[in-house]
């Protein structure tokens, strides 16, 4: 197909959770379309979707795969996202870029995997009409009708089945179509063969196929009139009725499939053309709300980019054409940058390939390289015209570790290739702690942090070191003081003298520092007042107790002296700053630790020991909210340094149902006995930080 017409292109995103088959249910759609030569493996690295490193090594996919194949006439793209919560952020941008989705839930016991209830959560708020196709179904233990009562039981809009499996785990070897009446086989490559329905099977087939005539029939009232009637839906009138309920989102039908071997791929691509929408409604509505123009292939192009790659040898930017048509030589502009692009040449993507194409019309998907001033979530297109569209709505980082290179002088390797990384993955941020000087690499979880390690060491040639942050703690005082302190030395020739007197202290928490100049007179002179200030600053900096600075106090200087011929600058500085720190000593030290705002979800049944591990990690939990669906939000404060393994813990404590988002709140008074040993700790890193005879 050189061209497709709108009504025969579908973009679906391939969605499950980890390990439910669902990029090899992607492999077998390639497989069964003729776009492969032979069926991908994930275990054995041979995976069309999963070509990343990283991805092979984990045997879970990590990022977005894109392929496009022909079948029955239609071009369908397929985005084959990450299952892994900590990879979130990739599904998100995957469900800005297509029109339909498919689940993939692994046939089970029943009950539902955590990451099939998300999937499902975010089709819901982005919209997105749905088929579910029930995989592993040749596995040990598999039960379809156990899976099939687990999703209407969990799900809505409710999941109606249009497959009853035909023979059982390593005997499964076919389907009934509830909807054509017909028993489907397969063949070597997935595809529908005539096989007969065993007996033993009918009365379950006649019992699915009513439930599916009257979920059909309660959304379409000529055929609900015509079923009490005593009149059954012709298969035509099944299969129009039951894509409009599927785009309508009131229906959602239910497929089986074996992927590992193929089976059930042909039914699942013809399904997807049947009951998952063409694209339509591409261009944003209006600022007032008004109906968005339809898009027109006559007009210049405009593009959404939806996910970024990057290497050592440029970008990949992958982008789903909005309006008009991508031809080779493209001029395209970015408002939000501000710069022109020029598109060399659109390809179709299919796996790490990019295909060349002629054009690329409204509703499809394809990659460009070597657009320089564009990234994740841009819009492109004529100067004239192009508005910005949403950003992609990603979560919020929520697990934080320290990043350094394993090398001493890669320091600029690392953060180069972060800034590429950065580009590539926008739920990722780096930054530089003002206070502890470390580099934080904020992500979804720990597995998210270290795929970025990992392609931090293949991509930029650097080998990075995860740490545990260290906590920005801070030191004040709790009364007041009065300190002199005269620096004198005397080495033959000119020496040095400089004496001053100081007053401290604390202010209300937040008041940071106030430096006020009391001397009356020439005590001191007034060139050497601002060293004086400047060796407080120092000491301040440098922290007394343990070695973290000093906030929240006001500082006078009141009086001092000088010397004619010895008094110096650098003398002045040395005063004020052990003037500082002895004040500092004097007036009652204590550690300030930050203290966060916690809002958690978590299922009720759960919330129990969420609280109590909060409350055994000095948190204090302030309020409890039901949320319905049977969740519970709790809202707490707890220490930073209680919280950097909270993500994990929390995932262990609730299945991976739990959520979480935290921000500074405040800083408070460390407890004496986490101060005591704080301070020790610290005592020991900057003794071991001495040279040695020091």
């Amino acid at each position: 197909m050189a061209e497709a017409t709108r009504d025969r292109l579908r973009s679906v995103a391939i969605l499950g959770h980890s390990h439910d088959g669902k990029t090899t249910l992607a492999e077998s759609l390639c497989f069964a379309a003729g776009a492969v030569a032979r069926l991908g493996s994930t275990d054995q690295g041979t995976a069309l979707l999963d070509f990343e490193p990283e991805e092979q090594r984990r045997h879970i996919s990590v990022s977005l795969g894109i392929a496009t194949v022909e079948w029955d006439q239609h071009r369908l793209t397929l985005v084959d996202a990450p299952g892994f919560q900590d990879l979130e952020g990739e599904v998100r941008c995957a469900l800005r870029a297509v029109d339909g989705a498919i689940l993939a839930v692994a046939a089970g016991s029943g009950a539902l995997a955590v990451g099939t209830e998300s999937a499902w959560e975010l089709l819901q708020g982005a919209g997105l009409p749905r088929v579910v196709v029930v995989t592993k179904l040749d596995k040990e233990h598999a039960d379809f009708g156990a899976t099939l009562a687990a999703l209407r039981q969990r799900l809505t809009p409710r999941p109606v089945a249009v497959h009853l499996p035909i023979g059982q785990e390593h005997d499964f070897r076919g389907v009934a179509d509830l909807v054509s009446g017909q028993a489907l086989g397969f063949d070597e490559r997935g595809r529908a063969t005539p096989l007969e329905c065993p007996g033993e099977l009918e009365a379950e087939r006649q019992r699915l196929r009513q439930e599916l005539i009257e979920a059909v029939a309660e959304t379409d009232d000529g055929l609900l009139e015509r079923y009490l009637e005593g009149q059954e839906p012709s298969p035509e009138e099944l299969v129009r009725a039951l894509a409009a309920g599927t785009r309508a989102g009131t229906l959602v039908p239910v497929l089986a499939a074996a992927p590992l071997r193929g089976f059930g791929a042909a039914a699942l691509l013809d399904a997807v053309i049947r009951f998952l929408p063409p694209p339509e409604r591409l261009l944003p509505a209006g600022s007032d709300g008004e109906e968005p123009p339809a898009s027109d292939p006559a007009r210049a192009p405009v593009v959404f980019v939806f996910k970024t790659t990057a290497d050592p040898f440029g970008k990949i930017s992958y982008f789903r054409v909005l309006d008009g048509t991508v031809r080779a030589d493209a001029h395209l502009h970015n408002p939000r940058t501000g710069q022109d692009e020029r598109l060399v040449r659109p390809a179709r993507p299919k796996g790490k390939a990019l295909e060349p194409a002629e054009s690329l019309g409204p509703g499809e998907i394809g990659a460009a390289t070597k657009l320089l001033h564009t990234g994740t979530g841009d819009t492109l297109g004529p100067k004239d015209a192009t508005a910005l569209l949403p950003a992609i709505d990603l979560p919020p980082t929520g697990y934080t570790m320290a990043v350094r290179p394993k090398t001493k002088g890669d320091e600029e390797k690392i953060h180069a290739g972060l800034a590429r990384l950065l580009e590539e993955d926008p739920t990722l941020r780096s930054e530089r702690d003002p206070v502890t000087h470390e580099t934080l690499l904020h992500g979804l979880g720990d597995v998210h942090l270290d795929v970025t390690v990992e392609k931090l060491k293949r991509k930029a040639q650097v080998e990075a070191v995860l740490s545990t942050p260290q906590i920005p703690y801070q030191e004040t005082v709790r009364g007041s003081a009065r300190q002199q302190h005269k620096y004198k030395k005397q080495s033959g020739g000119a020496g040095l003298y400089g004496d001053c007197t100081l007053e401290i202290e604390p202010l209300p928490r937040g008041g940071g520092y106030e430096w006020e100049d009391k001397i009356f007179g020439g005590s001191i002179p007034n060139q050497f007042r601002p060293s004086v200030e400047k060796g407080v600053r120092q000491a301040m900096e440098q922290g007394v107790l343990a070695g973290y600075p000093v906030v929240d106090v006001r500082v006078r200087l009141v009086d001092g002296s000088t010397h004619p011929v010895d008094g110096k600058d650098i003398a002045f500085q040395l005063a004020g700053a052990m003037a500082m720190r002895e004040a500092v000593e004097k007036a009652g030290p204590y550690l300030l630790e930050p203290i966060m705002d916690v809002d958690i979800v978590v299922p009720e049944a759960t919330m129990g020991d969420v609280i109590a591990h909060l409350n055994s990690r000095r948190g204090r939990v302030g309020g409890m909210t039901s949320m319905g669906a049977g969740l519970q939000r709790v809202t707490a404060h707890a220490p930073l340094a209680e919280m950097y393994r909270f993500p994990i813990e929390l995932r262990a404590m609730t299945q991976g149902r739990g959520r979480y988002t935290m921000s500074f709140g405040h800083y408070e008074e460390v407890p004496a006995a986490a101060a005591q040993a704080v301070i020790a700790a610290r005592k020991e890193v900057m003794h071991a930080r001495e040279p040695a005879g020091a």
